[in-house]
């Protein structure tokens, strides 16, 4: 009887790009799909032979990779899928690269090795075909960032977001806006993507700026005293990208006697408690963390159950927290 192993190496794909094909994923260019059908009917190879190609749990060990654990979102995230995993019965393993390609590979090591049944990634240091390499090592799910590879995603529709909370500010008024962002990644870019959209349906082409770098309050101290010092703002918008970027900035502007938000509007994102308590009260973007995790965790087990897996995309489209720093 032929395996998914035989009709992979027969057609020089991945056992889940011909995973694909059976069950009519998109993600499969019609060559590939046509070579792959083909196969399949010349070997006589039928779909009840795939559970027998997943290896069973033995560990029960779950590799959690993010790039620090201080960063507020992250450390969010990763207790949720924490909670997830030990609900599970599984034991989460927390791997914090600090965006370190050999770091982040070594772990991969770990499940090759079989040290552990799976990781969730929650971003990754790795260029895409490096990254789908690794996906041979073993099951790895994503949750956060949006990679096009051959594995389930669990990611906010990052542009969507942006969008919405961008023509927020807009609707208000504000037309000169400055985009703040922590490090360049496929998230960050789709959120910056959202913002321009935004800024073009009013004609605001040359109305946004962007700055890199900005995690922490202290982050947004330093913008807020740089942006604020002078009474003559030459913007009246900020898209700060995070609660902590946002609250401090905010500090600064009451220190400087900046109305918030006649004089300039300031935006949040993850809807973090310390939102809450800002003053003024913080609007920012529910990215459903909590959500995302549990759908990881639920896809993961459906994975490692023995049971014909195929790879998903799941987006969610979080919603718009106003409140009245906008």
């Amino acid at each position: 009887m032929p395996t998914i192993n035989d009709i992979a190496k027969k057609c020089g794909v991945s056992k889940s790009t011909v995973s694909r094909v059976l069950n009519g994923h998109p993600y499969v260019s019609e060559q590939k799909r046509q070579k792959i059908l083909s196969a399949i009917e010349e070997s006589g190879f039928t779909p009840n032979s795939l559970a027998v190609q997943f290896r069973k749990r033995k560990t029960s060990a779950i590799g959690i990779l993010t790039p620090q654990v201080d960063h507020p979102y992250f450390a969010a995230l990763v207790q949720s899928l924490s909670n997830a995993c030990t609900a599970k019965g599984w034991k989460p393993v927390i791997f914090q690269t600090f965006g370190d390609k050999k770091r982040e590979l070594d772990v991969f090591v770990k499940l090759k090795q079989r040290e552990l049944d799976a990781i969730i990634a929650t971003s990754s240091a790795l260029e895409a075909p490096l990254l789908a390499r690794c996906l041979e090592n073993g099951p790895v799910l994503i949750c956060n960032e949006k990679y096009e590879i051959d594995t389930t995603v669990c990611s906010l529709d990052e542009e969507s977001a942006a969008y919405k909370l961008t023509m927020h500010m807009l609707q208000t008024g504000k037309k000169r806006l400055l985009f703040c962002l922590d490090h360049p990644s496929p998230s960050q870019e789709a959120r910056y993507k959202g913002f321009l959209n935004a800024l073009a349906t009013r004609n605001l082409k040359e109305g946004g700026k962007r700055i890199e770098g900005m995690v922490s309050i202290e982050d947004g101290i330093r913008l807020g005293t740089n942006i604020f010092h002078n009474k003559q703002l030459l913007i009246d918008g900020i898209f700060a990208g995070s609660d902590f970027v946002a609250a401090g900035i905010l500090h600064v502007a009451k220190q400087y006697q900046i109305a918030v938000p006649e004089k300039c509007a300031v935006t949040g994102f993850d809807n973090h408690p310390i939102s809450q308590i800002t003053d003024p009260p913080l609007t920012t973007y529910d990215n459903e963390i909590e959500a995302m995790a549990r759908k990881t965790v639920e896809q993961l087990d459906m994975q490692l159950s023995g049971n014909i897996y195929v790879p998903k995309l799941f987006q969610w489209q979080g919603y718009l927290v106003p409140r009245h720093s906008t």
